[in-house]
């Protein structure tokens, strides 16, 4: 049976206008410890309903936080309340990391890494490319990110962040539908 935890909301930040950026508690007993690339399951009741909805991770492992990236979805109930009512000191419940979308990683390895990302798809993309870049100092990554536009560019300063900090090993390569490119 699926156990699900209280984990308190510590911070809720805008990414962009329809998104934010959930930061919990997570326990010390390491249920809560996550591998790259992994998400979790919420559970919260509306109008005595029990919805069950999952996101990203979008931390890196080497981050000590536990987050996630939760985009509003037209006529998404979950979604929607995240974006508009939850607020630090709010309990969520949610069940223990899941999900197996990572590849194991080696600090010797001297990799080439593409990954494809549209739109929310980019959380966990987000926390494998933190920790590849921190896990693999010889490893290199690529980021192809499709968007609408500009505005809606889930943690576009983070990416050039990354950028930044690790010099000549990342390369973001945007695809916007709307907006004129480079």
């Amino acid at each position: 049976m699926a156990r699900f935890h209280p984990l308190t909301v510590t911070g809720v930040r805008k990414t962009i206008r329809d998104a934010v950026v959930v930061s919990l508690a997570a326990p010390e007993d390491g249920t809560f410890a996550f591998t790259q690339g992994q998400y979790l399951t919420f559970r919260r009741a509306f109008d005595g309903e029990e919805l069950r909805r999952s996101y990203s991770i979008c931390a890196g492992l080497d981050d000590g936080i536990l987050q996630v990236g939760i985009k509003r979805v037209d006529g998404g109930t979950f979604s929607t309340w995240a974006n508009e009512n939850l607020r630090v000191g709010d309990t969520l419940e949610a069940m223990p990391p899941m999900g197996s979308f990572h590849t194991p990683l080696d600090a010797s390895a001297a990799r080439n890494y593409l990954g494809f990302a549209g739109g929310s798809g980019i959380t966990p993309l987000l926390s494998i490319i933190k920790t590849v870049l921190e896990r693999e100092p010889l490893s290199k990554f690529t980021l192809v990110y499709a968007n609408r536009a500009v505005g809606t560019i889930m943690f576009r300063d983070e990416l050039e962040d990354l950028k930044n900090l690790y010099m000549g090993r990342v390369n973001v390569i945007h695809i916007l539908e709307t907006d004129s490119q480079d």
